[in-house]
């Protein structure tokens, strides 16, 4: 794995020489360009191809378990096809992914709860989305079904996607912890209906296969069975997004029933029965321009759940900001800020503690980067996290990781 990150660097830059393209790579929606013109080619008949590339490093330079440092990174590629170009099937479209992750973490070293790089779990090559999605009643109403996974479409944010720390990336992540929200990498079998009532207002729902051999990265994606022990997670969401003083808003309300069987900490009978709320809030409360990207966003999550017998953090807050066009002359960079907060379960914690170990309190994320947006295509983002009370005992010093991150789109 040691060579895979001045690998990863010779692709995003080489890629964009790859083929002869009149547009410089710096203007480009994709480093590979329009191949000649054989991609506005494929995509004129229906067919459209995507690959996106993330890479970290990261340092464990002061505190937590010992001093570590790491690369990961994960790919994420495949296509999609518009079947009414096709076969004339009316607002209908197939999509097919794969993701290769390889390289491992610090968080060992570190010893938190939360993981400091986002794209480590499931180091392997998988099959992901095989997705047919179609259109009803003039896009009002959509309905998908395939391999997939909850955190395509439910607890998730534009803005969770800048953290490098794991605790908001993709989604509230005390949401995962609970084992029963189906998540990239692993997709299982799953359906989702979504209903735009007006304008700015929608619901959807979701419900996904939960099994033992879900998390199993041995099976790279291609364990398609349906077992009698298989369990059920009904994800369901209301989303309005409304604009204030002309700047945009969003939120966010819902919850996860989950139906399947869930260790207790403290009891050798399982929960059969688990319900997770969450929900989000952001606004730009400040914009350079009317009508601008540019200018401050705020956002704040939370999730809860009163399960904390079988929940290790019940409760998950964030607090985020972002800040697009901070710095003259980079006006499409953005500088993050990022805090969270997750409680450990009091169930979990006497538990812990009638063991000999040491109780479980609370463990704080605090993040500072700014994003690099060297292209429409591509960015380079210097990180820094603080751990405050890794793993949430007091027993490993709070911990200093200094890194960065970077995506391509191709």
């Amino acid at each position: 794995m040691k060579n895979k990150l001045p690998l990863a660097i010779a692709l995003l830059v080489t890629t964009s020489t790859t083929f002869a393209e009149n547009t410089p790579w710096q203007e480009r929606d994709r480093l590979s360009g329009d191949w000649g013109g054989a991609r506005t080619a494929l995509a004129d008949s229906g067919i459209e191809t995507f690959a996106y590339y993330t890479g970290i490093f990261a340092s464990n330079v002061d505190g937590g378990n010992e001093s570590d440092e790491a690369y990961a990174g994960g790919l994420f590629f495949g296509a999609k096809f518009d079947l009414e170009k096709k076969f004339g099937w009316d607002d209908t479209e197939f999509a097919i992914a794969g993701i290769d992750r390889h390289g491992r973490s610090i968080d060992a070293a570190v010893g938190g709860q939360y993981s400091v790089m986002q794209v480590v779990g499931g180091q392997t090559t998988f099959l992901y989305n095989v997705t047919l999605e179609k259109q009803f009643m003039d896009d009002q109403l959509s309905l998908k079904f395939g391999r997939m996974s909850a955190t395509d479409d439910f607890c998730g944010s534009p803005f969770f996607s800048y953290s490098m720390n794991n605790a908001v990336n993709g989604q509230i992540r005390a949401a995962l912890f609970d084992g029963v929200m189906t998540s990239y990498p692993f997709a299982v079998w799953g359906a989702r209906a979504k209903y735009q009532i007006n304008e700015t207002t929608y619901a959807q729902i979701g419900t996904f296969q939960l099994s033992e051999s879900m998390w199993d990265p041995k099976n790279h994606g291609t364990d398609f069975a349906i077992r009698g022990s298989d369990g059920l997670s009904v994800f369901t969401q209301l989303n309005w997004n409304p604009t204030f003083n002309d700047r945009p808003a969003h939120f966010f309300v819902g919850m996860n029933n989950a139906f399947f069987d869930m260790d207790r900490f403290d009891s050798d009978q399982d929960r059969e029965e688990f319900v997770r709320f969450y929900a989000n809030a952001d606004y730009q409360v400040y914009s350079e321009s009317p009508d601008s990207d540019n200018g401050l966003t705020l956002f704040a999550t939370i999730g809860y759940t009163s399960h904390d017998d079988v929940a290790i953090v019940p409760v998950q807050s964030t607090f985020g900001a972002n800040y697009r066009g901070l710095f003259p002359g980079r006006e499409n960079d953005s500088t993050l800020f990022f805090a969270t907060y997750g409680g450990f379960s009091d169930v979990y914690s006497k538990v812990e503690s009638e063991a000999g170990r040491s109780e479980a309190d609370y463990e704080m994320v605090i993040e500072l980067a700014h994003r690099f947006q060297l292209s429409p295509a591509s960015y380079f983002q210097p990180d820094l996290q603080y751990i405050v009370k890794p793993g949430g005992t007091g027993d490993i010093d709070n911990a200093l990781v200094l890194g960065f991150q970077f995506g391509g789109s191709f």
